[in-house]
């Protein structure tokens, strides 16, 4: 199975305070799973090294370098224009950023898992029936009991 992967699962393989097993698993998986990401994607990376260089996290050199080696990444991207619709209505209904809708509309038009950090993204997909990888999750089965949503008291 392809799976779009989310830029919290990216960021991690650049700014070393965030490294975790998980993501360097995923980064270790690149030459033999398909990852996908949207176009959107490029964006948000390049943002998130910018913003860690202003917040004195990295050197200018390291996001330079990092970006470079990011066009390198066995990472498919998708082309296909996107429909804001889909997208804000996404977000709308699961609570996300438009651009957290993104890989989740991409996830479901392509009928691709998901692989993320961020909790409310993976909470989205499985509510919309995709197949999560997150930390100590990598399974369906597993994302539903992790995400499942409790009683209310």
């Amino acid at each position: 199975m392809a799976f779009v992967i989310d830029a919290s699962v990216a960021l991690p393989w650049f700014l070393q305070d965030e490294r975790t097993a998980f993501s360097d698993a995923v980064l270790a998986s690149l030459g033999s799973e398909e990852y996908w990401v949207p176009a959107i994607w490029r964006l948000e990376f390049a943002n998130a090294l910018l913003v860690a260089e202003h917040k004195r996290r990295i050197e200018r050199q390291t996001r330079l370098e990092a970006l470079e080696y990011a066009t390198g990444l066995a990472l498919r991207v998708d082309v296909a224009p996107i429909d804001m619709r889909p997208v804000s209505a996404l977000a709308e209904r699961h609570g996300l950023s438009a651009y957290d809708a993104s890989y989740l509309e991409l996830a479901l038009r392509q009928a691709f898992g998901l692989v993320t950090l961020d909790r409310t993204l993976a909470q989205a997909a499985f509510a919309s029936g995709i197949p999560v990888q997150s930390p100590g999750r990598s399974t369906a089965a597993q994302t539903r009991r992790r995400y499942a949503a409790r009683p209310s008291a």
